[in-house]
């Protein structure tokens, strides 16, 4: 009874040993008859940046990543073939690679899978491959808000073999690979525009301790702050005008100021939850704008505060020198008006700056 189990056990098991052995298929081997390591050429060009997520820090966007390395098992006789370079795209592409060795990079920040992808390689007569790879993805980005709506952000690309250690591939950049590197200025992204692209070279340490070679393509994209000037700016001045009311208001009017001073900053929380859905980030990733907002709530208050001071208040002098008051108000209703937009000023332009 057990002997016809165990050779369906053994059937069983030795149907399931190739498939394990296939799956575990070792990458083709580095290339004969040159020295290590293997110098990879490489160059970025950012196509397109579709979507930046501040609040998430992640970018969309389409790259094209060339890498150009020789490999002399794969040279030819152009003169027996009758051609210099075979070009193959897509499908085909993906085949030739499969047959060859690559340096295998990877982009160490991208997110889940490409939505598009497009590959093409080609094979000179002297060995030297070239694939050129086009993908539309999202990737993790460091988003800096402190500066919003002035910011500059750097949208950096992380690029390494993770298989292949310092001493058997490294990345280099020669004139033709930088000046291939570019960003495209005109993004699709909404109120954003590309200024330059810079590709450094970094080494680090990975598994045992070995040295790696990392590239990182760093994109600056800049914001069009003007188109913020009157969602942002001009709301908030309007707001914390209410304070030039309270300081050059009537003395009659006194039992209309406290409400009316509560209303305004009611109305500038409700700015910020607007400011925060409208532009994700301008508020709780301390902007200037957020900075301008909380200075908006002690400057309203303190209006207030100082007016019923004036007023009310048995402060030294006051009874013995009757018109210091109106010295003292004149001033205030200027000075603290002219303090609070220079510090805002201040603000906004240190962020552009």
């Amino acid at each position: 009874m057990l002997k016809p189990l165990v050779i369906l056990l053994v059937i069983g098991l030795g149907l399931c040993l190739p498939r394990a052995t296939s799956a575990a298929t070792p990458p083709p081997p580095l290339p004969e008859g040159v020295f290590l390591p293997i110098q990879v050429h490489v160059g970025v060009r950012i196509l397109n940046v579709s979507r930046i997520a501040e609040t998430e820090g992640e970018a969309s966007m389409m790259i094209e990543l060339t890498e150009r390395w020789r490999n002399p098992a794969l040279a030819f006789d152009p003169k027996v073939s009758g051609f210099g370079r075979v070009d193959t795209v897509g499908d085909e592409a993906l085949e030739t690679l499969s047959k060859m060795w690559t340096p295998g990079t990877e982009i160490e920040n991208q997110i889940d899978k490409a939505r598009t992808e497009a590959i093409s390689v080609s094979v000179r007569a002297d060995g030297t491959v070239t694939r050129i790879k086009r993908i539309d993805a999202d990737f993790r980005v460091d988003i800096d808000m402190t500066s919003f709506p002035f910011d500059h952000q750097n949208l950096t690309l992380s690029m390494v073999s993770p298989r292949h250690p310092a001493d058997e591939v490294i990345y280099v950049m020669n004139d033709i690979d930088r000046e291939m590197s570019s960003i495209e200025t005109d993004v699709s992204a909404s109120n954003w525009t590309g200024t330059r692209l810079s590709v450094v070279m970094e080494r680090f340490h990975g598994w045992n301790a070995r040295p790696f070679v990392r590239v990182k393509a760093t994109a600056a994209v800049e914001r069009a702050w003007q188109y913020y000037v009157l969602p942002l700016f001009v709301p908030f001045l309007a707001v914390t005008s209410v304070a030039v009311f309270i300081l050059w208001a009537r003395v009659s009017l006194i039992g209309d100021k406290a409400p009316i001073t509560y209303s305004a900053l009611l109305a500038l929380a409700a700015l910020s939850f607007t400011y925060e859905s409208s532009f994700p980030g301008s508020i709780s990733m301390n902007s200037p704008i957020a900075v301008m907002v909380s200075l908006g709530y002690f400057y309203l208050i303190a209006v207030l505060l100082v007016d019923i001071v004036l007023i009310y208040a048995d402060y030294p002098g006051k009874q013995r020198f009757p018109h210091l008051e109106p010295e003292i108000r004149a001033y205030i209703r200027i000075g603290i008006p002219v303090v609070f937009l220079a510090v805002c000023l201040s603000v906004a332009l240190n962020a552009l700056t």
